[in-house]
């Protein structure tokens, strides 16, 4: 097991383990610019589901990660979020959603 590995399962325990914190951040991300949504720098999210979840969680926010998946069809955001959170650790983000600099 590479230590690359072991990061990635350590944070996916993180990001499981605080799932609320985490769905709370995806019902409340807003704009970073007016092209940019802070949603759109977690991979896996592009403009399309960006715009489903949008409008999914103006109708009802999300409750949990199956929630999320449910509704709007995205899969493992564990995955995704954890592969964000590790961009940031690597210091090559130039904007942080979840690792403070």
């Amino acid at each position: 097991v590479t230590p690359k590995v072991e990061l990635s399962d350590i944070v996916e325990t993180i990001v499981t383990t605080n799932e609320a914190k985490f769905v709370e951040y995806l019902n409340n991300a807003r704009p970073l610019t007016p092209r940019t949504h802070a949603l759109e720098l977690i991979p896996g999210i592009g403009k399309t589901y960006m715009k489903i979840m949008l409008e999914e969680r103006e109708k009802k926010k999300f409750e949990s990660f199956a929630d999320l998946k449910d509704r709007v069809g995205f899969k493992d955001p564990v995955k995704h979020i954890s592969e964000r959170i590790i961009h940031e650790l690597s210091g090559e983000s130039r904007l942080n959603l979840f690792v403070k600099k």
